[in-house]
């Protein structure tokens, strides 16, 4: 949600990405609040009419950016889960939970700009429930009083996996984990991933032995698709999607520049990663070694994952739009190569498997969708 923001600010204003990023990181968290809210709202939830009664749709019309909250059609609204699992794996959060425990007990981290001040009023209330006039949309409350907790249900939920660390504290991670979860994902995940890999290596390949298999990539590609969606039967953890984009979105914002925030804590650097690095040691809690691999994958796995699950490829006969990268002669769509590509190389480096090479495949099950519990 965060970033989509800011795309949408660079076009309405014609401003450059950095003056765009910086008003969104000042910017009052209700202000950002609403416009998430505005957002939810207008993506139908609960089918063909609004969720929220009139008095909230009018409060919402109030705020800054109730002027860029609109959907366009075949788009997502906000980055799947799978942006915010990765993202969330750098330790990005616990590191700024840090930053902002230091900032507002005492002035170890120096005197913060006016920017950084504006920075934590919106963090704590986008990332760790500070009081706010619209709460409800952080998935937490008297019962889910963790964020953390509420992200990592999600991921177990849909990926059958957990994040890579314990608490910020080092201790063992507590949340409810649910005994139904999507335990094929990183399995079948990985086998397409091995597929394309294949056929993006045969697409030069003239004389050699053809390796792709557009019927075992559609085949695979449609498993994994059922095994996502059986997680969504009406609308289910699409809140607490929207609540991690939009809470790990503001956090890859914040380092996604040498802003005002960043300098404040001498963490000016080349890139997201590096900056992440700096400003974990300055808190005493270091980023995860492979964060530069997390942070370049999760704009491409997000893409990838919502192909998958919108079924992008019906048939083998529009594999390539997985493994290409332009429409082949007398083909429409949009193919997706370049960022299968990242996510197969990305991937590859964050978990140290090679995906380039399987000594059993996987078996294709005939797809269907959990039953509703």
């Amino acid at each position: 949600m965060i970033p989509l923001l800011v795309h949408r600010i660079v076009n309405a204003r014609s401003v450059s990405k950095e003056q765009a990023a910086l008003e969104v990181l000042t910017a009052d968290p209700f202000d950002l609040t609403l416009h998430m809210e505005q957002l939810w709202d207008l993506t139908l939830p609960w089918g063909s009419q609004l969720s929220a009664g009139k008095a909230r749709r009018t409060l919402w019309g109030t705020g800054e950016y109730a002027a860029a909250a609109f959907v366009p059609a075949a788009l997502p609204a906000w980055d799947h889960l799978g942006y915010s699992y990765v993202l969330e794996n750098t330790r990005i959060v616990q590191i700024l939970r840090r930053v902002v425990r230091e900032y507002r007990s005492g002035e170890g981290l120096g005197v913060p700009k006016i920017e950084t001040q504006q920075w934590l009023d919106a963090t704590e209330a986008l990332l760790f429930g500070a009081a706010n006039p619209v709460p409800s949309w952080l998935s937490t409350s008297g019962v889910r009083p963790d964020a953390e907790a509420v992200r990592r249900n999600a991921y177990w939920r849909l990926f059958g996996l957990d994040l890579a660390f314990g608490d910020d504290q080092n201790r063992p991670p507590v949340y409810d984990r649910p005994a139904a979860s999507n335990g094929s994902f990183v399995r079948l995940f990985e086998e397409l991933l091995y597929e394309l890999w294949r056929a993006m290596t045969n697409v030069h390949n003239y004389s050699g032995e053809d390796a792709s298999d557009d019927d075992r990539i559609y085949r695979i590609a449609e498993e994994l698709g059922y095994v996502l969606r059986s997680r969504r039967q009406n609308k289910l953890i699409a809140r607490e999607e929207l609540a991690a984009a939009t809470a790990l979105g503001w956090a890859e914002l914040t380092v996604s520049t040498n802003n005002p925030i960043v300098t404040d804590l001498g963490a000016s650097a080349t890139s997201p990663a590096n900056r992440l690095q700096l400003i974990g040691e300055r808190v005493g809690l270091p980023a995860h070694s492979k964060s530069a691999a997390f942070f370049s994958m999760a704009e491409s796995l997000s893409k990838f994952l919502y192909a998958i699950e919108g079924g992008l490829v019906s048939g083998p006969g529009n594999a390539w739009q997985l493994y290409l990268e332009t429409n082949p002669s007398g083909q429409t769509g949009k193919p997706i190569g370049a960022d299968s590509r990242r996510v197969i190389t990305e991937w590859a480096a964050a978990t140290g498997k090679d995906l380039k090479a399987r000594s059993r495949p996987v078996e294709s099950a005939k797809p269907r969708l959990v039953a509703a519990r």
